[in-house]
């Protein structure tokens, strides 16, 4: 199975998109890696593994845009059977694409998504998140998507702007309302990094300096 992983950024901060790469690089099952640069300078990264896509502008949509344009790299260049997600601050867990294609490949599945620990912006876990449920929510980083669910992808770029950080929960939705055969594995194999108050609130300790304040429980934006 040839799995392809989009990963847009604008701005990163450099060590945590070498590390996002990297738990990519180290999947259990191969995967690659295809970076979207959404109009910010080029990242460099040594013995960078993939396909690097550089966009002349940022798109301002969340990162949705840039994940379109992955995905039809992905279908189009590399033939792909499966697009799974991967913010650029957040980063899998070794194993994380084998049990998701595992299960797919078993029950005949076209999307899967997982839950997800949560992690201080130093990278130490911190629990598991209460919120990413695969029903009221999912997370962007935690879905894959399968060959015979690949025309709803064109989801990434339906939203209006007053919307489009929501829009990994409209794909979700959309996939399930068109009887997409779908699963979610409560099993927590992506690790997000939060700088949202709320989840140190639910952890019951001080959040960072600069924490996000607003409600944003699933929270994987960038701007």
């Amino acid at each position: 199975m040839k799995i392809c992983v989009v990963t847009p950024y604008f701005q990163e901060n450099i060590e945590w998109l070498l590390q996002a790469h990297a738990s990519v690089k180290s999947q259990t099952t191969e995967a690659r890696h295809i970076l979207v640069c959404d109009g910010s300078a080029p990242a460099q990264i040594p013995e960078f593994q993939g396909t690097h896509i550089v966009l002349q502008r940022n798109y301002r949509d969340y990162g949705n845009t840039p994940r379109l344009i992955g995905c039809y790299n992905a279908i189009t260049a590399q033939d792909a059977d499966a697009i799974a997600f991967l913010d650029a601050d957040n980063w899998y867990y070794p194993d994380h694409l084998r049990s998701l294609t595992t299960l797919a490949a078993s029950t005949q599945l076209e999307a899967v998504a997982s839950a997800r620990m949560l992690h201080r912006l130093d990278g130490t876990p911190m629990m598991k998140c209460p919120t990413v449920d695969g029903n009221a929510y999912v997370d962007t980083s935690c879905m894959i998507v399968f060959r015979p669910a690949f025309r709803h992808l064109i989801a990434w770029v339906l939203q209006g702007q007053d919307t489009a950080a929501e829009t990994d929960q409209f794909l979700w939705r959309l996939l399930r309302d068109s009887g997409a055969r779908m699963a979610f594995v409560d099993r927590p194999t992506v690790a997000y990094r939060t700088r949202h108050q709320v989840h140190y609130d639910q952890a019951r300790e001080p959040g960072p300096i600069n924490a996000v304040l607003r409600v944003d429980l699933h929270g994987d934006r960038y701007h």
